[in-house]
C-alpha cells in the first residue's frame, strides 16, 4: 500500500514537472500607437489639462486583442498586446497630445493639483468587430466620450467620438495595423477639440 502511494505520488510530481517545462503555446507580441513619442519643446507655457484616469472597456483593458461577432466576444488566439491596452492607449494619447496640440498639454495632478480643466475620457468601444462574417476582415473601432471638467466637476464641454478602420485582411498583422490607425484617427479628434476648447 505504501509502495503504491509512493508511485501515485511520484507520477504526479513528474506529470507537474513536465507541465512546468513543457513549452507554452507561441503567442505574438504586438504594439499600436507612438513608439518614439516627439520630445515636448516649450509645453510649459501651454495651458494645463489634467488628465484624468482613462476609462477603458470591460474585456478590453487588459493585454489581449478583444473581437466581437454579433452578440458574441472572443479574444485573438496566438496575439497579445505587449502592454495592457489601457496603458498602450494612455501613452499614445500622451504622445498625441506632444505632437499636434497647439494650446495645450496635458499634466497630472500631481504637478497641477488644482487644475481649471480635466481630461474625463470614457471609451466604450476599443475591439475588431466582424460585421460581414467570420472569414472577412474585421474593422476596428473606437468610439468614447470626452468631457472637460472645471475645479468643481461641472461639464465645460462634452462630445462623443468615433474612429474605424477596415482592415486590410484578416490576419493579426493586418488587424492590428487597423488598431493602430484607428486610434491615431480618434486621438487627432480628441486633441483637435481639447486644443480648440481651451481659451
Amino acid at each position: 500500500m505504501i509502495r503504491r502511494a509512493l508511485a501515485v505520488t511520484l507520477v504526479g510530481v513528474l506529470a507537474s514537472a513536465c507541465a512546468l517545462l513543457s513549452s507554452p503555446d507561441p503567442v505574438q507580441l504586438y504594439r499600436f500607437g507612438a513608439m518614439d513619442p516627439p520630445a515636448s519643446g516649450g509645453g510649459q507655457n501651454r495651458a494645463a489639462v489634467v488628465l484624468a484616469p482613462i476609462e477603458f472597456p470591460s474585456g478590453a483593458e487588459d493585454d489581449r486583442i478583444l473581437t466581437s461577432l454579433g452578440g458574441e466576444v472572443a479574444y485573438l488566439a496566438g496575439a497579445r498586446w505587449i502592454s495592457p491596452a489601457d496603458d498602450l492607449y494612455q501613452a499614445a494619447l500622451e504622445a498625441a497630445f506632444l505632437s499636434q496640440a497647439g494650446r495645450v498639454r496635458l499634466a497630472d495632478r500631481l504637478e497641477v493639483p488644482r487644475a481649471d480643466v480635466t481630461l474625463d475620457l470614457d471609451l466604450m468601444s476599443f475591439e475588431a468587430r466582424y460585421v460581414n462574417g467570420p472569414e472577412a476582415a474585421p474593422t476596428v473601432v473606437l468610439a468614447g466620450r470626452a468631457r472637460l471638467m472645471g475645479p468643481d466637476r461641472s461639464i465645460l464641454a462634452e462630445r462623443i467620438f468615433r474612429a474605424e478602420q477596415p482592415a486590410g485582411e484578416n490576419r493579426v498583422s493586418a488587424i492590428v495595423a487597423a488598431f493602430d490607425a484607428a486610434t491615431g484617427e480618434f486621438n487627432r479628434q480628441v486633441v483637435s477639440w481639447v486644443d480648440g476648447a481651451i481659451p
